[in-house]
């Protein structure tokens, strides 16, 4: 692993724009912006210590290790993969921006998350543990609930005078097997767990919340890749404050097209055999997300994931 290091006060200067173009917060850096204190807990200068009496928790016990961080001139770390290579990354776009700074520090920054993201096996603390567990429940239980609810409340055919229960379950690559169901029973049991733990009312909530929040969204015929999508579309709004700029409202242009493939070339987004999406595909697809969102939120609605409101006090997820 490599470990690629941000400073506080660029993070804070490009704030405004990371969050209106992709959508940024804190929340997206919490872990090494706590970091930042862990490390010096046990040594604070009399400065550090009067501004740690400044930052306290909201439940007035102990330090907010966020607001620390982010009232300091230190810098964070991130742990990136090894294929990480912010030079190559430059390269992709420093032709063209080569006098926008900040721009530059942005796309830096955002590829560093991208990658850190991208680390499949991490050591986590104990105190990571519950939020650890939230994630996988919003990114990839829920969404198999989803489809297992659709599954199970779809109209049953039928044989010509009884509907048909049977259910037929594969697991594993193995030959798939057929249980009865007699009285549905073992969908009802289903039905009973995914009322808990997914919370849906019917076949309609599932799937939309299964099309919009979990990328079967469309663009034309094209299904939107979210990270991608959100990767083109941040990148397009930090060009609209350069010389870049189109002239016309919500038309992106070739130049600008062009910067955005080879950046996500660069950080691979797009893949090197991937000949469909150019910049022609790009500035195609971004005229489509124009004309229908005026956020990042509204395109991609990544933010409004949902949890069962009947799992209540539950000390498990699913």
């Amino acid at each position: 692993m490599l470990e690629v290091t941000f400073d506080i006060p660029i993070i804070k200067k490009l704030y405004p724009e990371l969050n209106r173009c992709f959508g940024f917060t804190y929340d997206d850096i919490s872990n090494e912006l706590t970091q930042v204190y862990t490390k010096k807990a046990f040594n604070l200068t009399p400065e550090e210590k009067e501004l740690a009496n400044l930052c306290k928790s909201e439940n007035g016990w102990g330090v907010d290790a966020i607001k620390f961080a982010l009232a300091t001139n230190e810098n964070i770390v991130v742990t990136v993969p090894e294929n990480f290579n912010p030079a190559t990354i430059m390269e992709s776009y420093v032709t063209e921006l080569h006098n926008e700074n900040l721009v530059s520090c942005a796309l830096i920054f955002m590829a560093a998350l991208l990658y850190r993201n991208r680390i499949k096996e991490v050591q986590i603390s104990e105190g990571e543990y519950d939020d650890m567990q939230y994630q996988q429940y919003i990114h990839e239980v829920r969404p198999d609930m989803l489809k297992l609810y659709i599954a199970l409340n779809q109209p049953k055919q039928n044989n010509g005078k009884n509907l048909i229960t049977d259910i037929k379950i594969a697991a594993g690559g193995n030959s798939p097997i057929l249980i009865n169901n007699k009285d549905c029973w073992f969908e009802n049991r289903l039905n009973e767990y995914l009322h808990q733990y997914l919370g849906v009312s019917n076949l309609k909530e599932a799937q939309k919340e299964l099309d919009i929040i979990y990328g079967n969204k469309k663009v034309g015929n094209k299904m939107i890749d979210p990270t991608q999508s959100l990767y083109i579309w941040g990148t397009y709004q930090l060009l609209q404050n350069t010389h870049l700029k189109s002239t016309k409202k919500r038309v992106p242009t070739r130049p600008q097209a062009n910067l955005i493939e080879s950046y996500l070339r660069a950080i691979e987004l797009i893949k090197t055999d991937d000949v469909t999406t150019d910049a022609n595909n790009i500035r195609s697809r971004l005229n489509s997300f124009l004309k229908k969102y005026d956020t990042v939120e509204a395109l991609l609605d990544y933010k409004t994931f949902k949890s069962s409101p009947y799992n209540i006090g539950g000390t498990k997820l699913w």
